[in-house]
């Protein structure tokens, strides 16, 4: 799992455990300079660290899923857009473009969509206080056009930050059954 931004592992890990619960190793790693991790927070520098976490994980595992909320999202597409190998993707709640704050355009999500985006499932929420939908909704668009599984939940804050439980576990259910279906959908 890739974090939002002011994420740290060590906060989100319990939160992950219906995955685990289900059969599903979780890796989880803190960006640099986040938590204990040393380093300066710089987004290109990320991006190759979880390039390379995920080509080592490709490594050790037959089916390979990845999932980005928020900052982390868009740090799996820029993974997916680089030619990452996986199976099946779910990026919750990204940002579609960081160009519009100075960043260069190669590193916008949304430049980073494959052509056959049947893999991925981006979920977005109507109710996100943090990347409304103006920040969101390029992403999900561009992605449903090119074949991916796109939602944006009515009741849906920013990941985690889901206002009530109804929310929350409707949004951890549709994760587990998108990653649950994606090994019939790909062997």
């Amino acid at each position: 799992m890739a974090l939002g931004n002011a994420m740290i592992a060590d906060q989100i890990i319990t939160s992950l455990k219906y995955l685990a619960s289900n059969g599903y190793d979780v890796y989880i790693f803190d960006y640099r300079g986040y938590g204990n991790s040393e380093g300066k927070r710089r987004i290109n520098a990320i991006i190759e660290d979880y390039k390379e976490i995920i080509t080592f994980l490709n490594s050790k595992y037959d089916k390979r899923f990845l999932y980005g909320v928020s900052l982390g999202g868009a740090v799996i597409m820029n993974a997916i857009g680089s030619g990452a190998e996986y199976d099946s993707a779910i990026i919750d709640s990204s940002p579609s473009r960081f160009s519009d704050y100075g960043c260069p355009e190669t590193i916008d999500p949304v430049n980073n969509l494959p052509h056959d985006a049947s893999k991925i499932f981006i979920i977005t929420g109507k109710k996100d206080q943090v990347l409304g939908s103006d920040m969101t909704s390029p992403l999900r668009i561009e992605a449903q056009q090119r074949g991916a599984r796109v939602l944006d939940g009515d009741d849906f804050s920013h990941p985690y930050m889901d206002r009530d439980l109804i929310a929350h576990k409707a949004r951890t259910k549709l994760i587990l059954d998108f990653f649950t279906q994606a090994p019939d959908r790909f062997e």
